[in-house]
C-alpha cells in the first residue's frame, strides 16, 4: 500500500510501485487492472518480459476529481508467477476541489434521517449507488461503503469501520447491510428492502469485511484459485513489490 495526501486543489495522485524478479528464470506481466476508470497504470506494452534479477517499476495515476476524504483504489498485477494486489490511499482536503460545502452537508444528513433510503435516490444515487454497479469485494466496499465510512469528514453518527470497539461476526455484518439500522443513516441495501444491492453483492462484502478489511490485508481475488501441482516442484519465481522476495 502506498498513501499520499494532496494539497488543496490537487486533484491527481501519483504512486511508483517498484520490483524485482528475485528468481533466475523469467517472469512475465500479462495483466495490469485498476479497480475503476479514475486509476490508471502506466506500464510497457504487454506482455512485459522481465529477465532473471530484473528491478522494474511503473507508475499509477489516480484521478480524484470531484472526491474528497480518503479515496482507496487497487490495482491487480497478472503475471506468470502468480498475482499481486497494490493499494494506493489517497487524502483529499476537504478544502480541495469536489469538496462538500458544509451547509450542503448538513442539509443532506437531515435529509438521511428522516429517510434512510433516500442516500439511493436522486442526485444522491451518483455518489452512492452508481460508483458500485457491477462490482463486488474490496472494488465495492472502496467504490460504495467507503465514500461514507473512509471519509475524513464524515458525520459523526457514521462510525469509523476500521476502530470498531468490538468485532462484527458476518451474521452481523450480513444483517446490517441487507437491513440497515434504525434511528442511523445506515440504509438497508438489500434490493428486497429497497436497496440496490444483489444478494451475491452482499455476501461478497461480507467475506471482504470479515476478511482482508479484518486483517487489513489486501483484496481477495475474485478469480478461483490455481489448482496446486500434483507433484512435488520448486516454488515459482516471485515478482514482489517494493522488496525482493523468494
Amino acid at each position: 500500500m502506498k498513501e499520499v495526501t494532496l494539497k488543496p486543489g490537487e486533484t491527481k495522485a501519483y504512486f511508483t510501485f517498484s520490483f524485482t524478479n528475485t528468481s533466475p528464470d523469467e517472469v512475465i506481466v500479462t495483466a495490469v487492472r485498476t479497480s475503476c476508470g479514475c486509476t490508471t497504470a502506466k506500464v510497457p506494452r504487454l506482455p512485459w518480459r522481465l529477465p532473471g534479477g530484473t528491478n522494474a517499476s511503473f507508475d499509477v495515476v489516480v484521478d480524484v476529481a470531484g472526491k474528497s476524504g480518503v479515496v482507496t483504489k487497487t490495482v491487480t498485477t497478472e503475471t506468470s508467477a502468480g498475482y499481486r494486489y497494490l493499494t494506493t490511499r489517497v487524502t483529499v482536503p476537504a478544502t480541495g476541489v469536489g469538496a462538500m460545502a458544509a451547509d450542503e452537508r448538513t442539509r443532506n444528513i437531515q435529509v438521511a434521517l428522516a429517510d434512510r433510503q433516500a442516500v439511493l435516490k436522486g442526485e444522491c444515487a451518483v455518489c452512492h449507488v452508481t460508483p458500485g454497479v457491477g462490482k463486488q469485494g474490496q472494488e465495492l466496499y472502496d467504490a460504495v461503503c467507503g465514500v461514507c465510512h473512509e471519509a475524513e469528514h464524515r458525520a459523526s453518527m457514521v462510525p469509523n469501520l476500521r476502530a470498531m470497539n468490538k468485532p462484527f461476526r458476518a451474521e452481523d455484518w450480513r444483517q446490517i447491510i441487507r437491513e440497515g439500522r434504525k434511528d442511523s443513516l445506515m440504509p438497508a441495501f438489500a434490493v428486497e428492502h429497497a436497496g440496490v444491492l444483489t444478494d451475491a453483492q452482499i455476501e461478497s462484502l461480507v467475506t471482504y469485511l470479515t476478511g482482508p478489511f479484518k486483517s487489513g490485508g489486501p483484496a481477495v481475488s475474485q478469480r478461483a484459485p490455481v489448482p496446486a501441482r500434483a507433484s512435488p516442484a520448486p516454488p515459482p519465481p516471485v515478482v514482489t513489490p517494493g522488496r525482493p522476495t523468494r
